[in-house]
């Protein structure tokens, strides 16, 4: 099965190419990371029976708990108060721990404790270069191989890993401009413009309450030329588009096609990912159907 990671589809729509994350083994793009994440891990010694830790807001701890019981491994997953319960369901259904994660508690610290005194092995996914790496050398050739037209990459992001590896492969083999996609009301927007709107935190997949690593990483390296900060009425927006389209598209897929479409709109050729699908969203579902 983990052969079947990656070498997803492509669509064309219009000036936008959209890539169909959702047909990896688990329905997301999270199973590349995930599978680089723990192959490196078992690199550097870890061995069947023993534990891989981390905090997630779902799809990684689906893909995470999905590749370590593939592998022997025993895995705990920490997910924020919130997380869809369907995510919650199939992350059991992997045979993961969960652990739930208060509003309070910062979920990466608590994962490094959990880790330490289990004798587990904290994946960190916000800082590992494997979710770089996952990216750089899978995701971002296909991309370059389905659509070499491409001139500008959407992508938004929670980790970081798609848009820094994905959007550093692009920028360096086809000069493609890269637009990293920010929620509106998120501790990263406050940093780096200043302030901080109030808005819907509808986006699981996005970072709202931390900065990770390699979000800094990706700016700072140059590979970011444009900062996008999105509402959730765009996202909800973009996934109707998505649903007419006959794809049924998340949070953050809806954030990223709304704004691929609209950059499109001048002309040039955009791409981006289809993360995962809305089923995983039942409250969301709710909402643009009424």
């Amino acid at each position: 099965m983990l052969h079947l990671v990656g070498n997803t589809p492509m669509i064309k729509f219009g000036n936008v190419n959209l890539k169909l994350e959702f047909f990896n083994p688990t329905g997301s793009h999270k199973d590349r990371t995930a599978f680089y994440m723990i192959k490196e891990a078992m690199e550097r010694g870890l061995k069947p029976g023993d534990t891989v830790v981390e905090y997630t807001s779902g799809n990684t701890g689906i893909s995470v708990a999905w590749v370590a019981l593939q592998m022997h491994l025993k895995s705990i997953i920490l997910v924020p108060e919130g997380t869809s319960g369907m995510k919650i369901n199939l992350i059991k259904l992997f045979g993961a721990e969960i652990i739930n994660v208060p509003e309070d508690i910062d979920g990466h610290i608590l994962a490094e404790e959990i880790a330490t005194e289990r004798g587990g092995t904290f994946l960190a996914q916000t800082r590992n270069m494997a979710n770089f790496k996952a990216h750089y050398e899978t995701t971002g050739p296909e991309i370059a191989k389905q659509a070499p037209d491409t001139e500008v990459f959407v992508m938004g992001a929670g980790t970081g890993g798609t848009v820094y590896g994905a959007g550093k492969y692009l920028k360096e083999h086809l000069n493609a401009e890269i637009v990293l996609l920010l929620p509106r009301g998120s501790l990263a927007q406050e940093q780096l413009s200043g302030e901080k709107e109030e808005d819907l935190e509808i986006m699981e997949g996005f970072t709202y309450h931390s900065f990770p690593e390699l979000i800094q990483m990706a700016i700072d390296e140059n590979v970011v030329d444009q900062i996008i900060y999105v509402s959730a009425q765009e996202s909800i927006e973009g996934m109707d588009m998505l649903r007419k389209m006959g794809i049924p598209g998340g949070p953050t897929s809806g954030a990223n096609y709304y704004h691929a479409r609209k950059i499109a709109e001048s002309g040039k050729r955009c791409t981006t990912i289809v993360a995962d699908k809305i089923t995983r969203y039942p409250e969301i579902i709710k909402e643009i159907i009424n």
